[in-house]
């Protein structure tokens, strides 16, 4: 997390970006990018006092369709490139990656981010869990959440391509599995992807009665260090971004263990790998989910919660939470407004909140809502106010307040419990 003048100003930032041997670059495997306006208007900031770059230098040509930048560049290159994105588009930088051109134009035409689009399953019609939503609110611990910070961050770096990062995702797999190895309905399993060393995480709680219905909460387990071009597996901590998103979603998972908690609908934990080059890892797992819904017997999610960067503070005047409100669900954000006002207005569990501008490809959420599924993110500042730590060896615990992680962490609940229902519970789903 443009016109044939933004395709330029992207392509001599690459220029500039991809530095090498013509011929290394030829015989690299292939992928293709989509990035967004925002970008193409950074670069064009960020480039002002650049000096030109070698005019033998092979590099992407971008193709410009309905406001999105669509190129081919060598996997060898991605690091480089995602690094570049961060450095230069800290707020804004977001891409996707794709293994063939056909999906990459699939991409930039989706008819998921154009007004109008219906999803397959409601939202809760109610609000009716007051009394164990109650109950859970008061169990969520910000020591707890500092302790999972802190472990992840004690890596070193969560790179997508290192034995420290599948390590991670391992120690991530074992807590989860601790927290409900007394539940029968409860599993963990690490999910593979082919193309990278680092697995996803995926914990389930099944649905007692409507287990094909299912609701995801997650965040990326992946962390980058955007200074070192040459290599940026090294000195990334990544404690805001993103251990403190895993956290939050961990925190959840212990509070419904501790309570007993026992869903109708299907519930998903989630830590996703290989989210700083192009949120390779959500893509994988979500286009899984969206096949799956149009088969028959196949499992709907109805929503997706992505927490990422969720305990910096960036000042006395902000509001704990943020939604962004674009390239997300506004159904689901207005569903989340109405959990904090019905939950959060007043008192020990008070949260303020508003709204920011997000971008295109900017967090996991993006790969919920190209497939179709209502996704949301909420984030931890206005966007032009974001941690300015992050993607260096100084984005550590010690500049995270917990307080204010632990209220991500109970809208995760309040989420959860309102939509998949507690078997005890009353529903009231449209029709």
């Amino acid at each position: 997390m443009t016109g044939m003048r933004c395709s330029r100003i992207i392509l001599t930032a690459l220029a500039m970006l991809l530095v090498g041997s013509p011929c290394t670059y030829a015989q690299s495997s292939r992928l293709w990018i989509v990035t967004g306006n925002n970008v193409a208007d950074a670069a064009q900031r960020s480039l002002a006092s650049r000096q030109s770059v070698a005019d033998d230098l092979v590099v992407p040509t971008f193709q410009v369709i309905n406001g999105m930048s669509v190129a081919d560049i060598a996997e060898s290159d991605l690091d480089r490139f995602s690094n570049w994105m961060h450095r230069a588009c800290p707020r804004c930088g977001g891409f996707t990656v794709h293994t063939s051109r056909e999906a990459a134009l699939k991409e930039a035409d989706n008819p998921a981010y154009k007004p109008g689009f219906r999803y397959l399953a409601p939202l809760p019609e109610a609000l009716d869990q007051q009394s164990t939503v109650g109950r859970a609110l008061d169990r969520v611990k910000g020591d707890k959440i500092v302790s999972t910070i802190t472990m992840l961050q004690g890596f070193g770096t969560r790179h997508y391509q290192t034995s420290k990062g599948q390590e991670a995702a391992e120690f991530v797999r074992r807590e989860w599995q601790s927290m409900g190895q007394e539940r029968p309905d409860f599993t963990v399993a690490l999910f593979s992807h082919h193309d990278w060393l680092q697995n996803s995480v995926i914990g389930t709680i099944r649905g007692a009665s409507h287990s094909d219905e299912v609701v995801v909460i997650g965040a990326h387990i992946d962390s980058i260090h955007w200074k070192n071009r040459e290599n940026p597996k090294e000195n990334a901590p990544g404690a805001d971004d993103d251990a403190s998103g895993v956290a939050v979603v961990t925190e959840a998972l212990r509070v419904l263990m501790e309570t007993g908690f026992k869903p109708q609908r299907t519930i998903k934990f989630m830590a996703y790998s290989a989210e700083e080059v192009g949120l390779r890892g959500s893509a994988e797992i979500a286009a899984k989910y969206a096949a799956e819904s149009k088969s028959e017997g196949g499992q709907k999610v109805i929503a997706a919660l992505q927490f990422d960067m969720t305990g910096f503070n960036p000042g006395k005047d902000a509001r704990d939470i943020y939604l962004v409100n674009d390239h997300a669900s506004a159904e689901l954000n207005g569903f989340l407004t109405k959990l904090l006002k019905e939950y959060n207005h007043s008192g020990a569990h008070a949260i303020t909140h508003a709204e920011t501008k997000g971008c295109y490809a900017c967090s996991d959420h993006v790969s919920w809502t190209s497939n179709g599924i209502r996704a949301a993110w909420p984030f931890e500042s206005p966007r032009e106010q974001s941690n300015p730590y992050i993607h260096t060896s100084e984005d550590l615990v010690s500049k995270l307040d917990p307080a204010k992680a632990a209220r991500f962490a109970k809208l995760a609940v309040e989420f959860l419990i309102e939509t998949a229902k507690g078997v005890d519970g009353r529903e009231s789903y449209r029709n």
